[in-house]
């Protein structure tokens, strides 16, 4: 990201001559009533989500490459509205008394800003709670974003708010800046982070593989760093190339939450990042929204990984996910996705646990092997040779082969598969890692004939899928331990 230090205006206003905005404006809305705040925001909203795309390719040079360069990728308006109900949720703000004790002790801080949506999404919030504008003249929200065309934009749009509502928001205003630069030199106090920062590859060499975790990095070390909320690419939960990352994040005294959220083809995000050196779609599929800080330091808790049906999307995001809590000792060094309250019990629980690895064997032959990747179910396979795409499974006697087969095949496994999983593949470290308690062993030990008579007759589990020009079969045994 180029860097740019200049301040647009000083404290959070912005008077630019050259942005003159006079009552006609304001003509651009529907006429409203003077109190009618919260039509002028939606409208103002949906004006932002509609011109996104399009100030996001706006540049003093070359327009595509900003673009690049800057990996932007703008908001959604019922995304930022979702993102405001979490974020609410976490800090306990309920009602306006509650949102006014909370900005009267906070600054919010937005680093990518581009068109202003979530100011204005965090506006129209207030308003759902009853705040007037005036309630909220004194929010202070610093607005900083490298693209000049981008906070121009939101500048005007705020000012035509100002006339048609006759509010002040004197301290809400941009900056133009490369965040991590702006980081080093501001000093506010009990600064809280909020947004979606740029998701793209950082130079081979760098220390985080992608920009966001450079902002993350930026936000937890900032002197004065009350909270951290921020839509993130899925891979911050469980990448070893955020394992430092994630460390810091545990570390830093602080409540997390976590919602996730994986779908195809209605993604999270309209579209992915165009023009962008990193086009990758998933970060448009699978991402996260999380949450640091809050009343409670000691909260650990995450959703499962969301997804939703054609036509659901205005539910899903109308709707505080389930949270389920997580230990802070999580033995996956992960933000899980808790899939069932089962799992999440049973991973509470799991601190007594032996790993399933204490059953395996590095000797003899493969008893059967594990599909390398899942969808509905783990696929159990008979083991043929050694290759790509599956997972040998060596036990240490016949008494753990059933054993093992049983845990495998088991909801339990699958969830947890979903809950730490990447959503596609099946690890051996996964398997190896995966917590069985002495009831669950006593338990399988007991029915060790049930599965020798499951895996002689396996045939009627039987899946099969062409996969590069072969058949591939596998073992569908959800349900056939019971």
């Amino acid at each position: 990201m180029a860097a740019s230090t200049s301040e647009l205006a000083p404290e959070g206003r912005i008077r630019e001559a050259s942005m003159n905005v006079t009552v006609s404006a304001a003509h651009s809305f529907q006429q409203v009533a003077q109190c009618d705040w919260l039509a002028v925001l939606d409208q103002t909203i949906s004006s932002a989500e509609a011109a996104e795309m399009e100030l996001s390719r706006q540049g003093e040079n070359d327009p595509s490459e900003q673009r690049k360069a800057s990996g932007s990728f703008y908001t959604p308006a019922d995304v930022a509205s979702h993102f405001w109900d979490l974020f609410f949720r976490h800090h306990r703000i309920s009602d306006v008394r509650s949102l006014l004790a909370f900005t009267a002790s906070h600054e919010l801080v937005e680093p990518s800003a581009g068109s202003g949506m979530f100011v204005f999404s965090f506006l129209r919030k207030a308003a759902l709670l009853g705040a007037t504008p005036e309630n909220l003249n004194s929010v202070r929200f610093h607005v900083v974003d490298i693209n000049l065309a981008a906070l121009r934009f939101f500048s005007e749009r705020l000012r035509t708010v100002e006339h048609v509502t006759g509010a002040r928001f004197d301290y809400i205003g941009p900056a133009q800046s490369d965040f991590l630069e702006w980081s080093r030199a501001s000093a506010i106090p009990n600064a809280v982070f909020v947004g979606n920062p740029p998701f793209i590859a950082n130079i081979r060499g760098a220390r985080w593989r992608n920009l966001y975790a450079d902002f993350v990095e930026a936000m937890l070390t900032y002197p004065t760093c009350k909270g951290v909320s921020l839509i993130l690419p899925l891979s911050v939960c469980f990448s070893r190339d955020y394992a430092d990352l994630r460390s810091a994040i545990r570390s830093a005294g602080m409540g997390i939450s976590a919602s996730s959220y994986d779908n195809i083809p209605d993604c999270l995000f309209k579209v992915g990042k165009p023009d962008s050196t990193n086009t990758n779609r998933a970060n448009s599929q699978r991402c996260t929204i999380l949450n640091i800080g809050g009343s409670d330091p000691a909260a650990r808790e995450a959703s499962a990984l969301l997804s939703w049906p054609a036509g659901g999307r205005v539910e899903l995001l109308s709707t505080v996910p389930k949270f389920r809590a997580f230990r802070e000792d999580d033995p996956s060094g992960q933000i899980p996705r808790p899939a069932s309250d089962v799992l999440a019990n049973h991973m509470l629980e799991a601190g007594s646990a032996r790993p399933l690895r204490t059953l395996l064997s590095k000797l003899g032959r493969p008893v059967f092997s594990v599909g390398g990747v899942a969808r509905n179910y783990i696929g159990i396979r008979d083991y043929e040779a050694a290759g790509p795409g599956t997972i040998p499974i060596k036990v240490a006697s016949e008494q753990d082969r059933g054993l093992v087969l049983q845990a495998l095949s088991s909801e339990l496994f699958f969830d947890y598969w979903r809950t730490y999983g990447d959503g596609f593949h099946v690890t051996v470290e996964l398997i190896e890692r995966f917590p069985l308690s002495e009831s669950m062993v006593s338990r399988y030990r007991s029915t060790e004939a049930i599965a020798r008579r499951v895996w002689d007759h396996r045939a009627a589990y039987a899946k099969e899928k062409l996969n590069s020009g072969r058949i591939v079969r596998s073992y569908d045994f959800r349900g056939a331990f019971r």
